[in-house]
C-alpha cells in the first residue's frame, strides 16, 4: 500500500453546519494519516464556507444540485484512488485510532472486501454492529440501542457496514460496482452490500475502529420522508434479489409488519419536533409502494442482470437471510 495514502475518506455533506467541521477535524487528527474529501450536495447553510475559513487539509467538491446520498457517494468514488476507501456521513466524530485500527484489520483479513466500524453514540449506546434481515428484507441494525457492555462487539464476520461509515477495498468496488444513484436516500448501502456478498466478498466487524454518530441529523428520525425512501428502496431491492415466491409475499408480509409496528403506537413527533399523524405515515407508505410498482419493469431488468452477473442469486440471498436473521 502507498504510505500516507492508504486510505481515502469521503464525507457526504448536506447542511452539516459545525458537525462537518468536527468530522473533518477528527479525521485529520488520526494517528494514521488519511486523505479527506468532502462532497457537498448543494447545501443551503454555511457549512462549506465555515470549512473553507478553517483552511483544513481536505478537498472540497461542490455540487450544484442535491443528487442524494447514493449519487454523492458515487461522486466521491470518482475522485478517490487509495487502496482503502471510506464513505461516511458528516455528523460523525472519529476516535483518533480509528484509521490505524481499521487498516490493521484490513491487513489481518486480506480476504475481506470490507471492514465495519463500531458506530456508537457518545453516551455509550451502540448504533450498529452489523445488519440483520426479515424475510421481506426489512433491515434492523444489530445491537442498536444497547449499551456497549451488553452488545456483542467481538471481532466477527457481519453482513456489511452500517451506512453511516462504509470502508472497503478499491478492488472490491471495481468488482461490485458503484451504488444505485436512483435510490437517492436509504437502503443504497444495503443493496450494495448484497452485491458485495453475492460477489463472494465478506465483511469483518472491527470493534477497535470506533466512530461516534448522532443519527438522522439530515433526514430526521421518524419522518415520513425517511419512511418513504427506506420502504420504496427496500421493495425495489426485494424485487431484484428475492425468489419469485417471496416477492409475491411482499404485500402480506408488509401488512403484517405494519400492523405489528402500529401496536407500539405512532410517535407523536419527528426528530425535529414536527407533529406526526397516522395519515402522513400511511401516505408515505402508499407512495412508496406505488412508486415501487411503477418501477417494477426496471427492477425486473436489473434482476435479470444480477442473475447473469452473480449466478444463483436466489440461493445465495436465502443463505444470507438465514445467516443474518432478525
Amino acid at each position: 500500500m502507498k504510505k500516507n495514502n492508504e486510505m481515502d475518506v469521503g464525507i457526504i455533506n448536506y447542511n452539516g453546519g459545525s458537525e462537518l467541521l468536527t468530522c473533518v477535524k477528527s479525521l485529520l487528527a488520526q494517528t494514521e494519516p488519511v486523505r479527506v474529501f468532502v462532497f457537498d450536495n448543494a447545501s443551503s447553510d454555511n457549512s462549506i464556507q465555515l470549512l473553507k475559513e478553517q483552511k483544513l487539509d481536505c478537498r472540497i467538491i461542490e455540487n450544484s444540485k442535491n443528487i442524494g446520498y447514493a449519487g454523492a457517494c458515487n461522486g466521491l468514488l470518482e475522485n478517490m484512488d487509495a487502496d482503502i476507501q471510506v464513505l461516511c456521513n458528516m455528523d460523525l466524530e472519529f476516535d483518533p485510532a480509528w484509521a490505524a485500527n481499521l487498516i490493521d484489520c484490513f491487513n489481518r483479513y486480506p480476504e475481506a472486501g470490507s471492514i465495519a466500524s463500531l458506530v456508537m453514540e457518545k453516551s455509550g449506546v451502540v448504533n450498529a454492529v452489523g445488519v440483520r434481515f426479515g424475510a421481506d428484507l426489512f433491515a434492523k441494525n444489530e445491537s442498536s440501542g444497547l449499551a456497549v457492555a451488553d452488545a456483542d462487539i467481538r471481532e466477527k464476520e457481519v453482513f456489511g457496514c452500517y451506512g453511516a461509515v462504509m470502508s472497503f477495498r478499491k478492488k472490491t468496488l471495481e468488482t461490485v460496482g458503484k451504488m444505485d444513484a436512483s435510490f437517492f436516500l436509504f437502503f443504497e448501502e444495503t443493496e450494495w452490500y448484497f452485491r458485495h456478498n453475492l460477489a463472494g466478498f465478506k465483511t469483518v466487524f472491527c470493534p477497535g475502529a470506533k466512530v461516534y454518530h448522532e443519527r438522522s441529523m439530515t433526514t430526521v428520525r421518524y419522518s415520513p420522508r425517511k419512511l418513504f425512501y427506506s420502504e420504496r428502496n427496500r421493495l425495489r431491492t426485494a424485487v431484484r434479489l428475492l425468489p419469485v415466491r417471496d416477492v409475491l409475499k411482499l404485500p402480506i408480509r408488509g401488512l403484517v409488519r405494519y400492523l405489528n409496528m402500529a401496536k407500539g403506537g405512532v410517535p407523536g413527533q419527528s426528530g425535529d419536533g414536527k407533529k406526526l399523524s397516522k395519515i402522513s405515515i400511511c401516505c408515505a407508505l402508499a407512495k412508496a409502494w406505488l412508486q415501487a410498482l411503477v418501477m417494477l419493469p426496471e427492477e425486473m431488468a436489473t434482476r435479470k442482470k444480477y442473475r447473469e452477473k452473480f449466478g444463483a442469486v436466489d440461493t445465495k440471498v436465502c443463505e444470507i437471510l438465514r445467516t443474518y436473521p432478525i
